[in-house]
C-alpha cells in the first residue's frame, strides 16, 4: 500500500543561480474530504482522470444506487463508487454488484433511467447524444469496468485488483489526500491505481460490408443501402461502428449528423434512425437550424422502424439532403 507525504521549498537564489531551500515536511488536512468527492467530481470529472463522459449521478440500479456513472475514451460504461473514507473489499465488491446490474439491463431502459437526470442539466443534448450512440454501438455483451475512490486504500486491494484482472475484469482506483500549507492553501493530491493490463487479442474492426450483412439477417438491406447511399451522394463521410453506421460532417468524422442501425424485430427487419438537425446546421453554413429541424423533426423522433414509416423516414432525409446538398449527375 502506498503511503503518500508532501514536502514543500522555495527556490533561493544566491551567486550560483537559483538553489532549492530546504523542503519542508506538510501537514495532512483534516478536512473531511470525502464529503466533497462526489459533488467535485460531477462538477469537474478531470478530478478522476481524463477521457470520461459523466453520464449519470446516484442512477437507481437494481436494490441500490449507483454514485456516477461515465463513459470512457474506449467506450466503456464505467461504473464510479465514491466512498467515504478508506477503499477496501466492500466498496469494490458494492461496485461490482452494481456492474452486474448494469450488464443486464436492457438498452431502452438503461436510457429511460439516464434521460430523466440529463435533461436537467445544460448540455443535455449533448449528453443524451452520446447516450444513445453508446447504446448503439453495444455488441452482444456490454462492456463495463470499475472505478473507486475515496480517501487511502486498505492493504489488499491492489492484490484483489490484480486477481480479477485474471478473469477479465478492469478495475482502477483513485486516492485523494489533502495537505495543507502553514497559512496558505489546502493541496489536493492524487493517486491512480491503473486496472492491470492483460494481453488480449486485437478487436477486429467493423466494416460498412459487416453492418449490411446484419441489415440483410434484419431483412433492411434495400433501405440500409439506401441511407448509405444518399449520405455519400450527399459528400457525407459513412463510418460504422459496432452495429450501426454513423454519418459524420467532413470537417470531423468523431461527430455525427445521422446514425442507423439495423435489428431483427417483432415483426420483420427494422432500422433505427436518429438525426440531429441542430448538428448540419453547426457544421454547414447554409442551412438554418429552425429549417433543419422542421425538415427533419428532433433527435427525439429516432427510433427503430420498419415498413411504410421506415420509407417514409428514409424519404424525409432523402429531400433534406437534396435540398441542402449537391447531388452527383
Amino acid at each position: 500500500m502506498t503511503k503518500l507525504a508532501a514536502w514543500s521549498f522555495d527556490a533561493q537564489h544566491g551567486e550560483d543561480g537559483a538553489q532549492p531551500s530546504q523542503p519542508q515536511n506538510l501537514e495532512r488536512s483534516h478536512i473531511e474530504l470525502e464529503q466533497h468527492l462526489e459533488d467535485w467530481i460531477a462538477n469537474d470529472v478531470t478530478l478522476i482522470g481524463e477521457g470520461y463522459t459523466l453520464v449519470g449521478r446516484q442512477v437507481t440500479i437494481d436494490d441500490g444506487r449507483l454514485d456516477l456513472l461515465a463513459i470512457d475514451a474506449q467506450d466503456r460504461w464505467i461504473v464510479i463508487e465514491v466512498k467515504p473514507g478508506r477503499l477496501g473489499s466492500g466498496a469494490l465488491g458494492q461496485a461490482l454488484n452494481y456492474a452486474a446490474s448494469l450488464a443486464r439491463i436492457n438498452a431502452d431502459e438503461l436510457y429511460e433511467k439516464l434521460e430523466d437526470r440529463l435533461r436537467k442539466l445544460s448540455d443535455a443534448k449533448t449528453l443524451l447524444e452520446r447516450v444513445r450512440q453508446q447504446l448503439d454501438g453495444e455488441a452482444e455483451e456490454r462492456e463495463i469496468a470499475v472505478l473507486l475512490v475515496g480517501v487511502g486504500i486498505h492493504a489488499g486491494l491492489e492484490r484483489m485488483n490484480e486477481f480479477l484482472a485474471r478473469f477479465g475484469v478492469p478495475i482502477s482506483v483513485v486516492s485523494f489526500e489533502v495537505f495543507e500549507l502553514e497559512g496558505g492553501p489546502r493541496l489536493l493530491v492524487r493517486e491512480v491505481i491503473d486496472e492491470p493490463v492483460k494481453p488480449s487479442a486485437p478487436k477486429q474492426r467493423r466494416t460498412v460490408e459487416a453492418i449490411r450483412v446484419m441489415a440483410s439477417v434484419a431483412g433492411v438491406v434495400d433501405q440500409f443501402d439506401r441511407f448509405v447511399l444518399m449520405s455519400k451522394e450527399a459528400g457525407l463521410p459513412v463510418q460504422p461502428q459496432a452495429a450501426s453506421v454513423r454519418i459524420a460532417p467532413p470537417q470531423n468524422r468523431s461527430r455525427f449528423l445521422m446514425y442507423a442501425g439495423p435489428r431483427a424485430g417483432a415483426n420483420g427487419g427494422e432500422l433505427g434512425i436518429w438525426v440531429g438537425p441542430w448538428h448540419f446546421a453547426e457544421w454547414f453554413q447554409a442551412i438554418n437550424e429552425e429549417d433543419a429541424v422542421a425538415a427533419l423533426g428532433t433527435y427525439d423522433d429516432g427510433g427503430y422502424l420498419s415498413g411504410k414509416q421506415l420509407d417514409d423516414r428514409l424519404d424525409q432525409i432523402a429531400r433534406f439532403l437534396k435540398d441542402n446538398f449537391p447531388q452527383p449527375d
